[in-house]
């Protein structure tokens, strides 16, 4: 028997979907091992089906925190059985390969094990391909399992049929499902396009004697040979050999106990069937018993998937040798699951809450919610349930905590029942198909866990994408005026109120998509989050190098490359986002993006960056958070010395900014005024500020005293300009007055609108006062 590594098939293309079906799950396995090794290929959805025992084994282990979030995960309820089928498929736009096997989506099964694997894709498998495709549109539209992922299965089963219909096929490999009908049944049909059968032999690591006696009689033959492997996984009590059965002679199969298997605990599923005229090969999902071979169609018990080789060359055939019956084992395969009886359910971030539906039978028609944020319980009051689902607004819950990173269970505690399970953040696939490759280094950021391979990553993703930069969500954007701001989703958590009805089924049983958040709302909230974490980011640590340690040798020379390139690309990077700036919120964000280059990198001209911002925003009309990011950059320029606090007074004031109220703490850039003045005390900066008085506060008092008749006291700016003394003059004569104030510099005159000579629109622009022969002074109460 030929070799074949599902790992290996996964390495080999860039793929864009893959979905998996299996009976027990380990999601930590799952997350170290295929959830990774699908990311690095560019995977944008991870699909997992698996029976309500792997859903629970996932529940229980804390350790996995990706799901939800990176793959989804829907349990599959069959009626009378179990959902044991071991598939995987591997989507692209230009190819689809699939596997079925024998081996769960656990460390056992991908490794650990003895397990067969059959490789099903278009070119001369297409019969294959398109069994495959019916197997999953009749696991969408089956009334004997209950699951929460029918428009997924549809959607599968039609883009394989497409695939294959595309395709050629060599007649020798098709796929058996016991949806369609028994297992068995199949076998023996082909037998009989063979001529008949003339062999029976078997391998399985559970078995029942009525199952292989009732195969034997069918395919009308008196024994059958079954494997005797060296090594054994446990199985059920009664279930680890056909004992008793005078059909069955025990023999070992040569090529399932060769050196370097026959260590391996054999959990394959493999029969040969030798007939006239060549044999067949099944292999797969189905155990040597009545639940995996007889029962299928409307008497289904399990669902199982097989695949049914043909071979008709000579001499192919396993050889064996006679061999003893197994032991009596010691140890049995016992129930794992404690919480048998515990109900599963499926839920989804909804847009205002979560949409759930309890999956395994269900009676009580309100039920105690509970959720748990990466291991953090928040109890969410009563739930209305109808007819298993359920609609949860969420109040106490920051929405962060259901988007994207660390998972999220649910629990519903009934009258005297109980269902949890994970709840999913739908439009995550969409985010990863609009971030590609630069996923894992964004996700990276948000954890503040980047390397230099990771800042160059992503920003040659915004580089590409500068749309991305252009989102306004993610803080308080400058309005019109006729509504107020909206709140920032990253800083206020969204509250909404408790209770609420049931959600409404649609369709199929799909759950209703007129609430759900939008892929591009999920895309841009992604987005936001990322440039909140360019706003918290620190520097990129290095540990002290082992010099004898290869591999640490070689990522410190790729990340001394990534910091090369990004200190070549940075400068035309930000020229080219600055000259594109048109709203308040592109410039935060283009100020966020230049924190964390700078910031991870230790730009040496970050000053000279925040200054150019700064300017910027000069110009414009600035929304609250963009007036407090930019109050802070100019803090950070004061306490660096790049300019004095009069004059970050100044530019505040130009800014639209009020220097004397304290810019908000949350749209701090801590990172920049550790670069430009690591020894300043910034409260002491602020204060600076505050407290220095410009020309524009004199002209604004003196305007405010001269309206009110009051003595021009608290001056300290005005009386050190050289027209002071007249301007002083001017001010004691309200009947011969010639003083003008403006709200800024001018370019003409205000009483007879004469155009200023340009020293003097000069003066006016740098001091904020200028004499003209005209009309005397002119003061502009912002620069």
């Amino acid at each position: 028997m030929r070799s074949f590594s599902a790992l290996d098939l996964i390495g080999a293309h860039e793929w864009r979907r893959a979905t998996f079906t299996t009976y027990s799950l380990s999601a930590s396995f799952a997350e170290a091992v295929l959830v990774e090794a699908l990311m690095r290929q560019g995977v944008s959805e991870i699909t997992v089906l698996t029976d309500p025992l792997g859903y629970r084994m996932a529940l229980r282990e804390r350790g996995a925190v990706r799901v939800g979030r990176e793959y989804i995960v829907h349990p599959v309820a069959v009626r009378d059985g179990c959902f044991h089928p071991k598939v995987m498929v591997l989507e692209a736009a230009d190819a689809v390969h699939a596997t079925v096997g024998s081996g769960n989506m656990t460390f056992g099964g991908w490794s650990a094990n003895l397990e067969c694997i059959e490789h099903v894709y278009a070119e001369g498998r297409a019969a294959a391909l398109s069994d495959l495709g019916r197997f999953f549109t009749a696991l969408a539209d089956s009334s004997a399992c209950e699951h929460y992922a029918r428009d997924h299965c549809r959607s599968l089963g039609g883009r394989l049929a497409t695939a294959a219909s595309g395709g050629t096929d060599e007649g020798g490999l098709r796929i058996l499902s016991t949806l369609d009908g028994p297992i068995a049944g199949r076998i023996v049909a082909a037998a009989s396009v063979l001529g008949g059968a003339r062999s029976l032999t078997m391998a399985s690591p559970y078995w029942e004697r009525g199952a292989v006696e009732a195969l034997a009689r069918d395919l009308g033959l008196e024994a059958v040979a079954a494997h005797v492997p060296p090594c054994r996984v446990p199985a059920p009590r009664g279930m680890d050999w056909p004992r008793g059965s005078p059909a069955v002679r025990p023999v070992e199969v040569e090529a399932l106990a060769a050196d370097g298997v026959s260590r391996r605990g054999l959990h394959a599923k493999v029969f040969e069937v030798g007939c006239v005229a060549g044999r067949i090969v099944v292999s797969g999902s189905a155990n040597a018993t009545a639940a995996g071979l007889s029962r299928g169609g409307e008497a289904m018990r399990n669902v199982e998937v097989c695949a049914l080789r043909v071979d008709l060359a000579k001499g192919g055939r396993w050889k064996s040798v006679p061999a003893k019956a197994p032991p009596q084992p010691v140890a049995f395969l016992e129930d794992e699951e404690g919480d048998a009886d515990r109900g599963v359910l499926t839920a989804e971030h909804a847009d205002g809450g979560i949409l759930g539906r309890i999956i395994t039978r269900w009676r009580s028609a309100s039920a105690a919610a509970t959720m748990e944020v990466n291991r953090r319980p928040v109890d969410l009051g009563p739930v209305r349930i109808e007819a298993g689902r359920f609609f949860i607004p969420v109040e106490l819950v920051d929405h962060e905590d259901l988007d994207l990173e660390g998972r999220v269970q649910l629990l519903l505690v009934g009258d005297g029942e109980v269902a949890e399970g994970f709840v999913a953040a739908p439009d995550f696939g969409a985010v990863k198909g609009r971030a590609g490759k630069s996923l894992a280094s964004m996700l990276a950021i948000m954890k503040n866990m980047q390397t230099p391979e990771d800042v160059l990553a992503v920003m040659e993703f915004f580089r590409k994408n500068p749309e991305a930069l252009r989102t306004p969500t993610g803080f308080r954007a400058k309005t019109d005026g006729t509504q107020h701001e909206r709140p920032d989703p990253l800083v206020d958590p969204d509250l909404v109120g408790r209770g609420g009805d049931a959600g409404e089924p649609c369709g199929d049983g799909e759950a209703s998509t007129g609430g759900k958040v939008s892929s591009e709302q999920a895309w841009q909230k992604f987005v936001a989050r990322l440039l909140q974490a360019f706003a918290r980011a620190g520097g990129v640590t290095e540990d002290e190098e082992d010099e004898g340690d290869r591999i640490e040798k070689a990522r410190r020379i790729r990340a001394a490359r990534a910091m090369d390139k990004i200190g070549v690309r940075f400068p035309q990077f930000f020229n080219q986002f600055v000259d594109r700036i048109q709203t308040d919120f592109e410039l935060v964000n283009v100020i966020r993006m230049t924190h964390f280059v700078c910031v991870t990198t230790s730009h040496p001209s970050t000053d000279a960056l925040v200054a150019r911002l700064v300017t910027v925003a000069g110009g414009m009309n600035l929304g609250e958070t963009a007036r407090d990011t930019v109050a802070w950059c100019l803090a950070y320029l004061a306490a660096g010395s790049l300019l004095d606090a009069a004059e970050a007074r100044a530019r505040m004031m130009t800014a639209g900014i009020d220097p004397d109220r304290e810019p908000d703490p949350e749209f701090a850039l801590p990172g920049f005024a550790e670069l430009m003045a690591p020894e300043a005390d910034m409260a002491f900066v602020l204060a600076a500020i505050r407290a220095t008085r410009t020309v524009h506060d004199d002209v604004r008092t003196l305007e405010a005293a001269l309206l009110e008749g009051r003595k021009l006291d608290g001056l300290s700016a005005l009386p050190l300009h050289e027209g002071w003394e007249e301007l002083r003059r001017q001010c004691a004569a309200p009947g011969r007055r010639r003083v003008h104030f403006v709200d800024r510099p001018v370019a003409a005159c205000p009483a007879c609108n004469i155009t200023l000579l340009p020293y003097l629109k000069s003066e006016l622009a740098r001091k904020g006062v200028c004499e003209t022969r005209c009309h005397g002074f002119i003061l502009a109460r912002n620069p």
